[in-house]
C-alpha cells in the first residue's frame, strides 16, 4: 500500500507541474469551450472549415486558404496507384459552402437527399465534405451526395468523409426497400479501391437499384489540424484572423488529445515503469471507481426527482449503447413525451456524449410533436431538434478518461455538472409549460 500511496504522490506532482504549465501558457483558455460549442458539427466545425475555404469569406484572403487545402490534399493522395486529379478552383459557382440542402427528405427513387456539410464547386469540379465529429452515419449518406454530384454532368467530384481520427466507412450499405418494394442495396469504396470501384461501376451499370460512391477519408487529428498549421503561416500580419485559428487548432488538439496532457503523459509513463505491480492495481481499480462515482452522481439526481415530484425509469441506467435516465414530472403522466439524462455512445459503458433531452413517444401525434418543437425554437443556449427529440448536450459530455470532469462528477451536487444538469431540466419542463 505504501508503494501505491508513493507512485501516486509522484503521478500528482508531475500532474501539477504540467497543469501549471497549462496556466501559464493559456492552454486551457478556449473559446470554443467557454461556450460550449466544441462538439458542435455545424456551428462550430463546418463553418469555421467552410469559412476558410470560400475565397469570399469574411476573412478577406482570397482562395490562399482553398489552395493550402488542395495543396495539401494533392499530396496526401498522390502516390502511382492512387493519384487524386483534385485541380486548384476557378470562380466558385455558389458563395453557400456551408449546409446545403439536396432536398429535406431523402429520394429513396434515385437515393439521393440530405444536406451536405462542405460543399465548394466551380465550373469543372466539386468538393463535398461530410463532418463527422460525434454524430453517427445516415444511411447511403456520402452515396446520396455522389448521385447528386453526378447530376452536374461533366463535373469532377470528389468527396471526404472527415473525421476525428480519419476513420473508414462501412463498405456495404443496409439494404433498403422503396414503396415500390425494389431492394436499394449501396456500397462505399475507399480511395485505395479506386480500381476496384472502377470496375463494379462497369458491372452495375444500367442496374438501377445499386449505388456507390467512392471516398477519401480525412481525420482533424492530422489533416484540419496541419492544414490549419499551413493556414497560420499566412496570417502574420492579420492578428484576428490568427488568434482565431489559434483557438481553433488548439481546439482540434484538445479533442484529439495532442495538447500538453501528451507531454504529461510520456513522463508518467517513466515512473509507471519502474512500478508496473502497483500500476496494474491501481489501474484494475480504475473501471470500479468510475462505476462508484457514475451511480453515485445519478442517485443525486434520483433524490432530486423524487423532492419535486418526478418519477424515474431506472430499466437502461446501465445496460447499453444509450444508458441513463429517464424521468417523467408529475404534470406529463398521461403527456407523449419524457426527459432523458443519457449518455450517447456506441461502446456502452464509454461514459461520453451525455445530453439532457425531451424524448418524444411512438404516440405522439404530428400535431402535438410541431407544437413542442416551436417552443424551443429560438431558445439560448440552443436546443437541437430533431424527428425523435429535442436535446442540449452538458458541458461536460464526455467523461469517458477525462480526470477532471471525473472530479467534478465526485462533487455530487456540489459539481457543475450536476448543477448544468439540473438546470436543463427545469428548463425543458418551464419551455413545455409555456
Amino acid at each position: 500500500m505504501d508503494k501505491i500511496k508513493n507512485l501516486l504522490q509522484q503521478v500528482s506532482i508531475i500532474s501539477k507541474k504540467y497543469d501549471q504549465i497549462a496556466k501559464l501558457t493559456g492552454e486551457n483558455f478556449n473559446i470554443f469551450s467557454l461556450m460550449n460549442m466544441e462538439h458542435n458539427e455545424v456551428y462550430t466545425h463546418s463553418a469555421i472549415i467552410g469559412e476558410l475555404l470560400n475565397p469570399n469569406g469574411s476573412h478577406g484572403q482570397g482562395a490562399i486558404f482553398l489552395n493550402l487545402f488542395v495543396e495539401y490534399i494533392k499530396e496526401c493522395f498522390n502516390t502511382e496507384e492512387h493519384k487524386i486529379e483534385l485541380d486548384y478552383f476557378g470562380t466558385l459557382v455558389n458563395d453557400k459552402i456551408c449546409e446545403r440542402t439536396i432536398n429535406i427528405e431523402n429520394n429513396w427513387d434515385n437515393v439521393t437527399g440530405g444536406r451536405i456539410d462542405i460543399i465548394v464547386e466551380d465550373n469543372k469540379q466539386i468538393l463535398l465534405i461530410e463532418n463527422k465529429i460525434y454524430a453517427i452515419d445516415q444511411p447511403y449518406q456520402l452515396i446520396r451526395y455522389k448521385n447528386y454530384a453526378e447530376t452536374k454532368r461533366s463535373k469532377k467530384a470528389f468527396l471526404f468523409y472527415l473525421t476525428l481520427d480519419g476513420k473508414d466507412l462501412k463498405e456495404k450499405e443496409d439494404p433498403y426497400y422503396t414503396q415500390d418494394d425494389v431492394e436499394i442495396i449501396g456500397f462505399n469504396f475507399k480511395f485505395d479501391k479506386k480500381s476496384e470501384y472502377e470496375n463494379f461501376r462497369i458491372q452495375s451499370n444500367g442496374k438501377s437499384n445499386i449505388h456507390h460512391c467512392l471516398y477519401y477519408p480525412i481525420s482533424f487529428e492530422k489533416d484540419i489540424k496541419n492544414w490549419i498549421e499551413k493556414c497560420l503561416e499566412k496570417t502574420h500580419s492579420l492578428p484576428i484572423i490568427r488568434e482565431t485559428l489559434i483557438q481553433y487548432l488548439n481546439l482540434i488538439k484538445k479533442l484529439t488529445n495532442q495538447t500538453t496532457n501528451n507531454i504529461k503523459t510520456m513522463e508518467i509513463l517513466e515512473i509507471l515503469k519502474d512500478n508496473i505491480d502497483q500500476s496494474f492495481e491501481i489501474s484494475r481499480s480504475i473501471e470500479p471507481l468510475k462505476s462508484k462515482l457514475y451511480y453515485d452522481f445519478f442517485e443525486n439526481i434520483l433524490q432530486y426527482a423524487s423532492k419535486k415530484e418526478i418519477s424515474a425509469d431506472l430499466s437502461n441506467l446501465k445496460n447499453n449503447a444509450y444508458f441513463g435516465l429517464y424521468l417523467i414530472p408529475k404534470e406529463w403522466n398521461s403527456k407523449p413525451y419524457t426527459i432523458a439524462v443519457i449518455f450517447d455512445t456506441d461502446h456502452g459503458y464509454d461514459y461520453s456524449g451525455l445530453y439532457v433531452s425531451l424524448n418524444f413517444n411512438d404516440n405522439i401525434s404530428d400535431i402535438e410533436k410541431i407544437s413542442i418543437q416551436k417552443k424551443f425554437d429560438n431558445i439560448i443556449p440552443k436546443f437541437e431538434i430533431n424527428h425523435a427529440n429535442i436535446w442540449r448536450d452538458i458541458s461536460n459530455r464526455d467523461w469517458a478518461n477525462n480526470s477532471k470532469i471525473w472530479e467534478d462528477v465526485a462533487k455530487g451536487k456540489n459539481g457543475d455538472t450536476y448543477k448544468e444538469i439540473i438546470s436543463t431540466i427545469e428548463e425543458i419542463i418551464e419551455i413545455e409549460k409555456s
